[in-house]
Parts: C-alpha cells; sequence; structure tokens
C-alpha cells in the first residue's frame, strides 16, 4: 500500500514539474511569437511516459547513489525557464530536435525497458547502442545545450551542470549493476564508449 502511494505521489509530481515547464515554454512562445523549448518539452514528455508505462526489473540498484542521482539527473532539466538574450530560436529548436531524436531513437530501442534507477530490465546492443552504450543521454545532452543556448541564464546553466553531473552518476550506477550480467559484460568490450565516441 505505502509502495503504490509512493508511486502515485511520484508520478503526480513529475506531472506537475513537467506541466509547469510546458507552460512556462509556451507562454514564452505565445508572447513573442518564436518557439521557446519545443525540443525539449517534446523529450521531457517522452521520457515522463516512458517512466509511466516501464517494464519491471529484475535486477535493482539498492545504493541510496543510484536512487538520489536518477530523479535529480532525468528531472533537473524541468526546473529551467525561458530566459532573454540566447542565440537564433530557430537554431536552437533545431539543434534541440536533433538531440530529440537521438534519444528518441535510443529510448525507442529500449522500449518498457526503460527506467530511472539503475536496473535490469534486459540487455539492449541494437540500433544506436551499436554506437555507445548510453545513446540517450548523448541525446538528452545535445538537447539540454541547444535549450540553454536559446535560454541563457545562471539558472538554466547550473540545471544542465547539476543534470549532466548526475546523468554521469546515473551512467556509473547502472554500469556496475549490469556488469553482474556476463551478456552485457561481453557488450561492454565491444561497445567501448558510454556517451561520446572517442571521448566518454
Amino acid at each position: 500500500m505505502l509502495e503504490r502511494a509512493g508511486g502515485v505521489l511520484s508520478r503526480g509530481l513529475l506531472v506537475l514539474l513537467f506541466g509547469l515547464f510546458a507552460w512556462s515554454n509556451f507562454e514564452r512562445w505565445r508572447s513573442t511569437g518564436e518557439p521557446s523549448g519545443l525540443g525539449l518539452t517534446l523529450l521531457e514528455c517522452w521520457v515522463a511516459l516512458m517512466f509511466v508505462i516501464r517494464r519491471p526489473a529484475h535486477d535493482v540498484s539498492i545504493t541510496r547513489l543510484a536512487w538520489i542521482a536518477a530523479p535529480i539527473g532525468t528531472f533537473a532539466m524541468l526546473l529551467a525557464r525561458p530566459a532573454e538574450g540566447g542565440l537564433s530560436p530557430l537554431l536552437c529548436e533545431a539543434v534541440q530536435l536533433v538531440g530529440v531524436g537521438f534519444a528518441l531513437v535510443s529510448l525507442s530501442a529500449l522500449g518498457r525497458s526503460f527506467g530511472l534507477v539503475a536496473a535490469n530490465r534486459g540487455v539492449k546492443t541494437r540500433g544506436p547502442y551499436g554506437l555507445v552504450r548510453h545513446p540517450a543521454y548523448a541525446g538528452y545532452l545535445i538537447s539540454y545545450i541547444g535549450y540553454v543556448a536559446e535560454n541563457p541564464s545562471l539558472r538554466n546553466m547550473g540545471l544542465v551542470l547539476l543534470g549532466t553531473a548526475f546523468q554521469v552518476v546515473r551512467i556509473r550506477e547502472e554500469e556496475q549493476l549490469l556488469s553482474r550480467d556476463s551478456s552485457y559484460a561481453s557488450y561492454r568490450r565491444r561497445v567501448r564508449y558510454r556517451v561520446i565516441p572517442l571521448v566518454y
């Protein structure tokens, strides 16, 4: 009963945060006539949907760090807001949509195996997972950069740094848990880089 109540509460909080983020960007669009945060709004909407329909895991991390890093890394950017003085809105939206496209292809390859906290829902190796081991995070990062270039503020830059730092923690926690699976160990030897080929 307590677990179910916690699940309903977390979903409700996620919907509220997403609603506030989407509304603030829509208001900016309505007042200026220029799209604002369209790419990141689409991405966050998809992530929220995947969170709701995800498949139960075989093995979930029990480390405190994994449970702290997951919501911060995933949803920190929902606290970002439109700001003045950014680069060309069309260019920034294009960058965001490239990130969204890459993230959506990656998340679609995961299907219902998507999760927030480090867990084993089956090892995926096809599509963008043949390039890097965590391609969805690459898509997130591209979208975040596009959003902050469009909406530069100390708040938004701080949120990108915070979210990215916790995404790195999430990656480490996921790899630590998945390394127990022999098929992941084989996959890891085949695909060397985590997020950015030749870099990380």
